[in-house]
């Protein structure tokens, strides 16, 4: 059933992968008597992971940290991908986002403390990368479920735990400094942190308080296309006479636009400067009020800014050139594409772009929480809590685009990895100072685009615990929890008319090139071959050029010309942003009520543990929002002497969109049992079945339509849809472990998941009978939007090896198996219905461990997977390729309490790739480099 490389048959052989499964079930009710160790050291972190995982009724896995104040990865996510069955998402090289089990990360629930956290983008899914690992303790990844933990994670549950005072005797501290070296852009940048925690007054009361600074420099190299186009889908243009200049020079394929044929869209190559900075940290405060009652209150903060600029420079494939230098596979893929190459087709065109991003986000959590033993036997948890994430980019990000037109074209070929490209003159395209290329450099576009979230979660938890004497009910728990939350998202961007005021209109204007170009970067042979070299453009020079000279362009006097003007004036003669009439608000509350019951027994005279519960949940949600009211096309000008333009003008009811708010709700009984049978004191099996749910993603429902490329072929339009319902999952997993002396164990975990309801988007033809348009044809749309309906079925299975011996020598090795029956269909299918992130993925590290020393090599790997299903006007998609990352540590104890430490991540320079339906359809090339930590750490 699981699709076996030949890796990872040689992994699983060698004993490998990683992650000594740091697990623990941390119930967030604290309902199990397990013992909270401060984990000093590998060979310590395992043994009590290990004896964590022995002592829990669920099945999970999880990390710890080494000691106060010390994860053991710089990011939380990148400890977790060494747990068996989790998988991660990078951005600049760090980890972002997290995955169990074959889900995606808006399938994977978050708790931190038990609550949950209010997310800075766009959807459910955690970013990890927001939240500074120093401050964490344990974390723990539940695989199976129960009635008392909170429901949401179809994939599990992630419960992120903080250090608290009344977890330490008395005064501790622990603090490091350190630089962190980016081996592509060549920079170190400093990080600390520190964390203090004490009692007083006989330990009754206690405050921990934590504060971590970090930066990043970062060079990132990039090749990418836009998508894969399909002929029949976007045929752009339908013109095939060479003497109707460059759209004339090209036609799809050989027989009139009629092959279902692919090609790469576009190709850009360049580097990205990135600035990273993340402040955070916590406080906790702990009272024992009285001999029966603890009363917590905590706050925890994060302020994480990243900073980007990109320079970058290729060319729009608009399409093959009729030639028999053209080659097609046999999946109707163009290996080679002739764009313009023969004598006489000076018709192509070359970008040089700068593009600056912005993502400035704050987030909180707040709680309070009260714990008290009302008897012996009776025990209550109330907790209440408000979390907050605030993503501000209200069109801070920037693009700046110049253009050579009319120039030579090339042979792209695409065969696997990066293409490679035959120019048919090069030096006509080769970016030098002061040269005529610079002096032929034309305007395109300029733009400021941003996403603003802001979310607010409000929570409030009752948990009552009865633990009876002398009773084969080991306890019964039941309890109550109310969240309701908000999130507000926002798109913004510079009006069309405006950040195309140039593009089309003023192609024979020529610019200010001696103020606007600055200088050419190139960041020679990163791209095996392709070229890089780019203009650097001077933002403030180009716009105000471009402001001075709007009565100067080409076509100022045209109906367009005029409208961009008029535009630009109206928005304070600025680019600046506007909000879109896509942005919506969701407001969802949840209220869920359970009951659990634990009971020791015996079978066949072995013990037997069994955990049964019920849950019940309600939700109602309103989607706010605004959608578009389309009322003409019209087409784009041209001049005299011009062949018509394929573009289509929009031109809406209400510039604002029309408001609109849509209600739905449901609800769910979701059971679940759990049971442990200890067959020996050294062998395990645990089995269980529950029914769990994921619901919709805010982004699909949001009651929107928008519409994207309108031509002459082509018309293309997305929107939501409020009233879907929630992703359902009957879960089955059964565990045998074999434990073989305290920091050893042998562990195979078998699980299937038959998932109801899934989401899919469906694409399909759409009339809008009210547009007014010059050819009927026009009215008719490619609509595509969310909806409920498919199933699927994922099974996996997990085996884990951790073994230490007494020299202080140490080995841990895992490989997670992982098969679905939802496999991306043909292309000629009209519903594509495929699981992104679904992938084997294994771990194998050895380690050594002793009184001054503590060294750890890791590798990582992950086969290749789905990342997106749709991407692009023609819905194709878009598949990582395989990635494997190694990974250093070596510390040395000068003293008791200084530690110096060099970390390495990345080592070997991994590259992440990406590709269409099949391997030769290049989608992206990142490289973002190794980096390595130095640093001391103290701990008093």
């Amino acid at each position: 059933m699981f699709t076996r490389t030949k890796l990872s048959i040689a992994m699983i052989g060698a004993l490998s992968t990683l992650s000594p499964l740091y697990a623990q079930q941390a119930d967030n009710n604290k309902d199990e008597e397990v013992e909270n160790i401060v984990i000093t050291g590998i060979a310590g972190s395992l043994e009590r992971s290990i004896s964590r995982k022995r002592n829990q009724d669920l099945i999970s896995d999880g990390i710890s940290a080494e000691d106060l104040g010390k994860f053991p990865d710089n990011n939380i996510a990148d400890s977790l991908q060494r747990v068996p069955g989790v998988a991660i998402d990078r951005a600049g090289g760090e980890g972002r986002f997290v995955s169990i089990r074959g889900l995606g990360p808006d399938f994977t629930g978050v708790v931190i403390n038990g609550r949950t956290p209010a997310t800075e983008n766009e959807e459910r899914a955690f970013s990890f990368d927001t939240l500074a690992s120093e401050l964490i303790s344990t974390v723990d990844v539940f695989k199976t479920s129960s009635a008392s933990l909170k429901e949401g994670g179809l994939g599990g549950l992630v419960n992120i735990v903080t250090a608290k005072p009344f977890d330490y005797d008395g005064f501790k501290f622990a603090g490091s400094v350190k630089a962190m070296y980016e081996e592509n852009s060549d920079k170190a940048k400093p990080q600390g942190s520190f964390i203090v925690s004490n009692t007083f007054n006989d330990g009754k009361f206690g405050i921990l308080a934590s504060v971590t600074y970090q930066e990043r420099a970062t060079d990132k190299y990039t090749v990418e296309n836009e998508h894969i186009a399909k002929t029949t889908l976007e045929p752009f243009l339908g013109f095939t006479d060479p003497s109707q200049g460059w759209a004339g020079g090209y036609a799809y394929s050989g027989d009139g636009l009629e092959e279902d044929t692919y090609r790469i869209q576009s190709l850009y190559a360049g580097i990205t400067h990135e600035e990273r900075r993340r402040v955070g940290g916590n406080v906790v405060m702990q009272w024992q009020a009285t001999d029966d009652l603890i009363l917590t209150a905590d706050y925890i903060y994060s302020d994480y800014d990243t900073s980007t600029s990109r320079y970058w420079t290729g060319s729009y494939l608009w399409a093959p050139t009729l030639s028999d230098k053209n080659v097609v596979d046999e999946n109707g893929f163009y290996q080679v594409i002739n764009h313009g190459f023969d004598d006489g087709y000076n018709i192509s065109g070359y970008a040089h772009g700068l593009t600056t991003t912005e993502r400035p986000t704050k987030s909180s959590v707040t709680g309070l929480n009260a714990e008290w033993l009302i008897n012996d036997e009776w025990t209550m948890v109330a907790d209440i809590s408000r979390s907050d994430a605030l993503l501000d980019n209200r069109g801070l990000d920037r693009m700046y685009i110049l253009e050579f037109l009319d120039r030579p074209g090339y042979l792209l070929t695409s065969t696997g990895g990066i293409p490679s490209i035959e120019y048919a003159d090069e030096a006509a395209i080769k970016p030098e100072m002061g040269s005529q290329n610079m002096k032929d450099l034309r305007a395109r576009i300029t733009s400021d685009d941003g996403v603003y979230n802001k979310a607010d979660n409000n929570e409030f938890k009752l948990d009552f615990k009865w633990e009876p004497l002398g009773s084969s009910i080991r306890k019964v728990k039941f309890g109550m929890n109310n969240t309701v939350a908000k999130k507000q998202t926002e798109y913004w961007q510079t009006p069309d008319l405006i950040r195309r005021m140039y593009h089309g209109l003023a192609t024979r204007q020529e610019i200010d090139y001696n103020s606007i170009v600055t200088g050419v970067f190139s960041p020679g042979d990163a791209f095996n071959g392709l070229s890089a070299d780019v203009y650097m453009i001077d933002p403030d020079a180009y716009r105000t050029w471009m402001a001075n000279n709007i009565d100067g362009r080409t076509k100022a006097d045209t109906a367009a010309g005029i409208a961009s003007k008029e535009a630009f004036l109206a928005n304070n003669s600025s680019w600046d942003a506007v909000k879109s009439n896509d942005s919506y608000l969701i407001e969802e509350e949840v209220t869920s009520a359970y009951v659990e019951v634990s009971t020791d027994t015996t079978a066949y005279d072995m013990p037997l543990s069994i955990t049964a519960g019920l849950r019940y949940t309600q939700t109602d949600l309103t989607s706010n929002g605004t959608t578009q009211v389309l009322e003409s096309l019209e087409r784009e000008s041209t001049l005299p002497d011009e062949p018509p333009s394929p573009w289509l003008v929009q031109t809406f009811a209400d510039a604002a969109g029309t408001a609109v708010a849509l209600d739905n709700s449901y609800d769910n009984w979701l059971p679940s049992v759990n049971a442990l049978l200890k067959v020996t004191d050294e062998f395990y099996v645990r089995g269980a079945f529950s029914k769990t749910l994921t619901r919709p993603t805010l982004s699909a429902m949001a009651p929107y339509t928008s519409y994207g490329t309108t031509t002459v072929t082509t018309r293309t339009a997305m929107g939501g849809n409020p009233n879907l319902k929630p992703y359902t999952a009957k879960n089955y997993d059964l565990s045998f472990e074999y434990y073989y002396g305290d920091s050893n164990i042998l562990a195979l975990a078998l699980y299937r998941k038959d998932i109801d309801n899934f989401i899919v988007r469906l694409s399909g033809p759409e009339t809008f009978d009210n547009l007014q348009v010059e050819d009927p044809a026009w009215k008719e749309f490619y609509v595509t939007r969310p909806q409920n309906g498919k199933s699927a079925t994922i099974e996996g299975a997990e085996i884990n090896w951790a073994m230490t011996f007494d020299n202080g020598l140490g080995a841990t090795a895992n490989y997670t198996f992982v098969d679905s029956s939802a496999s991306l269909s043909d292309a000629s299918d009209a519903e594509q219905f495929a699981l992104p992130g679904l992938s084997d993925t294994g771990n194998v590290s050895v380690f050594y461990n002793n009184e001054k020393l503590q060294a750890r090599i890791a590798y990582n790997y992950r086969t290749p997977f789905l990342g997106i299903v749709f991407n692009g006007p023609s819905n194709e998609p878009i598949h990582y390729d395989s990635y494997g990352t190694v990974d250093v540590s070596l510390s040395y104890n000068i003293t008791e309490q200084v530690t110096a430490f060099v970390d390495g991540m990345n080592i070997t320079g991994e590259t992440v790739n990406k590709y269409g339906r099949y391997q030769n359809q290049f989608i992206g090339f990142e490289d973002t480099g190794a980096l390595f930590t130095v640093g001391v750490r103290v701990r008093l």
